[in-house]
């Protein structure tokens, strides 16, 4: 059987999930980023500038069977948003030339959803097209979604299962969420965006809508998984109390029926699998440097 190609744009810890799970017999992983010695052994590397579409070209002369986008922004400013989603898109549709792949990802965000009062909500729901960092990410998807036909976006929930991660680690630091008002998360974690993808490529998965939430199936209140984070580290759950309703921070909960509906079976359905796997790798590698260190 002859190898198939498969390119990553904006090769990182996706790319290099996916990789560790594509068989190596089977796929020829190309990572594209602009420090191409920065990958792991098994992947090839190629340097390109996601600001200078010239240096795109690569995908055209690759002509690869599957291609995963995976984008950020330049700054935090709306201008850095354009140019790390909008424009880095539109160089990469040019860089394909006439070539398209026979399986598309981009892996977007749950962040262009426009609810911000803890309604659920899915994939037709209304996207916040008055936020210009937003408009830039759906621009990247519409460009996307429009060049190539095989192509499905992935609107990933918050990404966690790198180390202990931002939100471990203020919890262990005691730097809690206030008691009110309740304040869900939506979340996934990266080995199920990579394990999706490679379900995708393998040809197991049923997939028939070109937008997907890739979230798991409990959104939790942040109040309610800090007190089970905190239960789990043996420290003290002591939160703030209430925040004035002037402060109150959007949320929102998001529906994951269509990656239900795909056929794919989540390894971490909630924060506690998910966490729970987090804390059993960390705390293994901790002890064995002498200590828990997730500050």
């Amino acid at each position: 059987m002859q190898r198939k190609t498969i390119a990553i744009v904006g090769f990182g810890d996706l790319g290099e999930r996916l990789c560790g799970v594509l068989p190596p017999a089977h796929w020829r992983c190309v990572g594209l980023r602009r420090s191409a010695n920065a990958v792991p052994a098994g992947v090839e590397s190629v340097s390109v500038d996601l600001r200078d579409a010239h240096s795109l070209r690569v995908l055209e002369r690759l002509q690869p069977d599957a291609l995963v986008v995976a984008l950020s922004p330049a700054d935090r400013s709306a201008a850095g948003y354009q140019a790390g989603f909008a424009e880095a898109m539109a160089g990469i549709i040019a860089g394909l030339g006439e070539h398209r792949p026979s399986r598309a990802f981009f892996v977007s965000s749950t962040r262009v959803y426009s609810e911000a009062r803890g309604v659920w909500i899915d994939e037709s729901s209304p996207t916040a097209d008055d936020d210009p960092h937003v408009m830039a990410i759906l621009r990247a998807e519409q460009r996307f979604l429009e060049a190539v036909d095989t192509g499905i976006v992935l609107r990933a929930g918050g990404l966690y299962g790198q180390g202990p991660g931002p939100l471990l680690k203020r919890v262990a630091a005691g730097k809690l969420s206030p008691t009110e008002p309740l304040r869900y998360g939506n979340r996934i974690h990266r080995d199920d965006v990579a394990g999706f993808m490679a379900a995708a490529l393998a040809g197991t998965l049923t997939l028939d809508a070109r937008v997907i939430n890739l979230v798991d199936d409990a959104p939790a209140a942040l109040q309610e998984m800090e007190a089970w984070l905190c239960a789990q580290l043996g420290v003290p759950y002591e939160p703030p109390g209430p925040t004035p309703a002037s402060e109150t921070v959007a949320h929102k909960r998001i529906g994951n029926a269509r990656l239900h509906a795909s056929g794919y079976v989540l390894q971490y359905p909630d924060y506690r699998t998910g966490y729970g796997a987090v804390l059993h790798r960390w705390m293994a590698h901790s002890e064995r440097e002498d200590g828990l260190d997730l500050h």
